[in-house]
Parts: C-alpha cells; sequence; structure tokens
C-alpha cells in the first residue's frame, strides 16, 4: 500500500512540475532522492544528523505527530548551526515556539522547481504568509533542496526566519500618532450572530438584541480598506512621522467639517494612505501611488526613512506624503441616467434613460442622458444621492442637450431640499456644451443630495428635464 501511495505522490509532484513549466522529477532520479520516499517526512528529518535541532524543537511543539501523518506538506528546516542562533526567549515561551516551527511547515509539497519561474507567497501552519522562490525562503538560501518524502517535501536552510509581525500589529507597537489616529476611528456595532434576539419591532420588523449584547469594535478606515492584520490580504500602509501626518490632517480639516469633525478629518486622510497590494519601492519606477478613491499621493523614495517588510506586506515610514487640495478634493460628476429616485412613481412611462448620439457637428459622439417629458407635473424632479462631499464652495456645471423636442424650458438644481433654495437656467435647443449653472457651497462634509427639477408648470414641451451630466468643482486656493 505504501509503495502504491508513493507512486501515487510523485505522479501528483509530476503533474505539478508539468503546469509550472517544468520537468519531470522521473527525469532524474538522483533529485527525488529514491530511498526517501519511503519514509514521511518526520522520519527523513530524523535521519539527517544536522537537523537534530529542529527535530526537537517539532517534538516540543507537537508539530512532529504532523509530519508523521498522511497529509501532504512542505517543511524547510534550518540547520543545527542557524538554530544556535535562535533567540531563547522564544524557547522559553512554548506559544512563540510554536509559531516559530510553524513558520517552516505548509500544507501541499513545493520543490524548487516550482519556485524557480515565480516567487510563492505561502500560508504557514501558524497562520502566517511566507515568500518561497529562486531556491530562499524569505531570502534565507536552501542547502539541500527538494527532498521528496512520502508525505511531502524537505528543504534545508542556513538560516532561520522568524515569523514577521502583520501591518496592523506592527503599528500597535509603535508610538507614531498616525496609530492613535487609527485608533480614533473605531466605533461599536452590534454582531447579529453573537447578539442575544429578545424581540421583533412591530414597526420595522427588524430584530431587538438585548442591550450589551452582541457589541463588537469595528473601525471605519478597515471597513474601506480591510483589515490590516489580515494575513490573506497584501497591503502597502504609508506611515507618517507625527509632524507631516499632523500636517495632513491640518491641511484638510477646513474640508472635513461634519457631524463627527475629527473622525471625519482623520479619516479623509488615512484612506489614501493604505493600498491594497504590496509595493516594493526598490522596483517601483513612479513617484506616486493611486489610492483606490483614485488619489495621487506623492511617494519619493528621499522621504523614505525605513523600509519595513511585515507578513502581509509593506510599511514605509516617510518623512513626508503631501497630498495636493486639487488630488484629494476633486469634481463629483453624475450621469443623467443613474438617478436614485424620483418625485413621483406613477410616471415610469414619461422617463426615458436614453443611448444617444450627437450630431456629426459635435463629433458624433456617443452619450446616455435622461429625459422626462409630457409628466403634467409642476417641479417634477431627479434625485441623486452623494456620499462622504467635502465641505467648501463649488461650481455647478451640466451638459443638457435638449435635442428632441422644439421648445427650450427652464430646469434647476438644488441642493438637500428640493424645495429649498435652488440655481436655474434655460435649456436652450440642441446645446451640447458644459454650461455653468452658478456656485453652492457644501456646509459639511458628509451626504449630499442633488435634485433636478422641472419649471413649476404643468404643461408639456416647457416643463421637461434633460442631463447628460452635472458635476461640481470644487473652488480650491
Amino acid at each position: 500500500m505504501m509503495i502504491k501511495l508513493t507512486k501515487i505522490f510523485v505522479l501528483l509532484v509530476s503533474l505539478q512540475c508539468i503546469m509550472a513549466g517544468c520537468k519531470d522529477p522521473w527525469n532524474d532520479h538522483s533529485e527525488l532522492n529514491e530511498p526517501l520516499l519511503g519514509k514521511n517526512l518526520l522520519e527523513v528529518i530524523e535521519t539527517n544528523p544536522d537537523l537534530s535541532r529542529f527535530k526537537d524543537l517539532l517534538v516540543r511543539t507537537g508539530y512532529d505527530k504532523t509530519l508523521a501523518s498522511s497529509y501532504k506538506f512542505t517543511v524547510w528546516a534550518p540547520q543545527n548551526s542557524a538554530l544556535e542562533q535562535l533567540d531563547e526567549s522564544v524557547l522559553n515561551d512554548t506559544a512563540r515556539l510554536k509559531q516559530f516551527v510553524g513558520n517552516y511547515i505548509v500544507s501541499q509539497p513545493y520543490s524548487t522547481k516550482i519556485s524557480d519561474t515565480v516567487t510563492l507567497r505561502l500560508k504557514t501552519l501558524n497562520g502566517k504568509y511566507v515568500r518561497f522562490g529562486a531556491k530562499k525562503l524569505e531570502g534565507i538560501t536552501l542547502v539541500q533542496q527538494d527532498l521528496f518524502a512520502g508525505n511531502g517535501v524537505l528543504h534545508v536552510l542556513n538560516g532561520i526566519v522568524y515569523p514577521k509581525q502583520n501591518i496592523l500589529e506592527y503599528m500597535n507597537n509603535t508610538s507614531f500618532k498616525q496609530k492613535d489616529y487609527i485608533k480614533s476611528l473605531e466605533y461599536d456595532a452590534i454582531d447579529s450572530a453573537r447578539a442575544e434576539q429578545i424581540g421583533v419591532d412591530p414597526v420595522t420588523s427588524k430584530p431587538i438584541y438585548k442591550p450589551g449584547t452582541g457589541i463588537i469594535k469595528k473601525n471605519y478606515l478597515f471597513d474601506k480598506t480591510g483589515g490590516l492584520a489580515d494575513e490573506g490580504q497584501e497591503y502597502t500602509v504609508i506611515l507618517l512621522q507625527d509632524d507631516a501626518i499632523d500636517a495632513e490632517l491640518a491641511k484638510f480639516q477646513p474640508y472635513t467639517g461634519g457631524d463627527h469633525p475629527l473622525v471625519d478629518n482623520a479619516y479623509t486622510v488615512l484612506k489614501d494612505l493604505v493600498f491594497r497590494k504590496a509595493i516594493d519601492i526598490d522596483t517601483l519606477k513612479s513617484a506616486e501611488l493611486i489610492s483606490d478613491d483614485g488619489v495621487r499621493v506623492p511617494f519619493r523614495k528621499d522621504a523614505v526613512l525605513e523600509k519595513i517588510k511585515t507578513s502581509n506586506g509593506f510599511i514605509y515610514r516617510m518623512s513626508s506624503a503631501s497630498v495636493a487640495l486639487a488630488d484629494k478634493i476633486m469634481p463629483v460628476r453624475r450621469e443623467g441616467e443613474t438617478p436614485d429616485g424620483f418625485s413621483r412613481t406613477d410616471k415610469a412611462g414619461n422617463i426615458a434613460l436614453r443611448l444617444r448620439r450627437a450630431p456629426l457637428s459635435e463629433g458624433a459622439y456617443l452619450y446616455n442622458d435622461i429625459y422626462v417629458f409630457n409628466h403634467k407635473v409642476p417641479l417634477f424632479h431627479v434625485k441623486y444621492n452623494f456620499h462622504k462631499v467635502y465641505k467648501g464652495k463649488y461650481k455647478i456645471y451640466w451638459v443638457a442637450p435638449n435635442d428632441s423636442q422644439d421648445k427650450t424650458f427652464k430646469q434647476r438644481i438644488a441642493f438637500n431640499n428640493f424645495d429649498g433654495d435652488y440655481l436655474e437656467k434655460t435649456v436652450p435647443l440642441k446645446d451640447y456644451s458644459e454650461v455653468e449653472v452658478g456656485e453652492y457651497t457644501v456646509d459639511k462634509y458628509g451626504d449630499l443630495t442633488v435634485y433636478i427639477i422641472a419649471d413649476n408648470n404643468g404643461t408639456d414641451g416647457i416643463n421637461s428635464i434633460n442631463l447628460d451630466y452635472f458635476k461640481l468643482v470644487p473652488v480650491l486656493p
């Protein structure tokens, strides 16, 4: 039975190599080291006197039983001379020792035939990730490789690889202000799976939970970026010096005064210092990064004070990453054909979301628009919702082609209150230009509702609504 299992394992390894573009391991019996195929990984380690220290650590942590099982693994075993350098504090701490040893073992076999062509990021048994490529594990050279056992592959290292902290673990162990600003974005939420339900709201039909149950901590920044402790996701984080982060907060403070000004200010700055991928500045050609919100963030090598490699990406401690006002507080644009609601729900037959072509004299380009016609409702309106709009003055523009009727009409735009103050323009016939409608000041950071409103009459043709798009362009110093 063992011989059959060995043959099946070798076949699987061969298929793995073929998929990765490498040659069949059986083409070189010396590389396979055939006598080892009848042993499990623990037995192979036991046969090598230079791995006796690592074998002892396997026994102390219980991983000896893991490597003697029928499951498949890859093991990178440090030589005795390498383990002589192991910190005594790790040896004397059971939990840290188990984490240390687990850092050298991953599920499934990985040979150097595969990792020669690409660097693999592999999840170890301690939950951390390591990089294996070019006959190195996390930069430590292999002195022996591809020792195939019956249940996996063994490689021998000439150094040790300590488990790295993830980004959040590292930052939580610093005294930088940025850590405190991130913590300021925490809030309480209810986890329905943990909360005790005591009833149902008769009006909303939503569950009622027992007070104080199911309360968990969440974070506005992590809601957007994902938790920086997530080992499976790679990140790049810019960690600014205290004076630099304070300067960024002060710069954007006038534009983030909302219901929660300190939280809004911190969120505005921090969200563009986290990137959901590992970025190695040593191979980066550009001097800027683009955040998920499209914000251009300066990323100059001469501003990098320290590069920290973590288990889930990179942290760059920087003296400066000053984002220009115009690169963060950008125009807010909305296509007319993407409304969030209407003042009446019984006028669907009078609302057209259209694909149109401009005349040849305008370039014959295609565009989409909304056209509301013959609805007979004075002040009929279309609603558009926005979130996290910055405080400040904006110039308002729209494109309203009015290419489907023979009459001009008046059209309004209002903000947050459809029957409050508004800007109004007459919409001429067949005008494909961008028209400045006026100015509006957003008085606080946060949600904004925009209404496009028909004229105050019920006459067909002169109370229409037509809109290709509108936009709010910030007026910045």
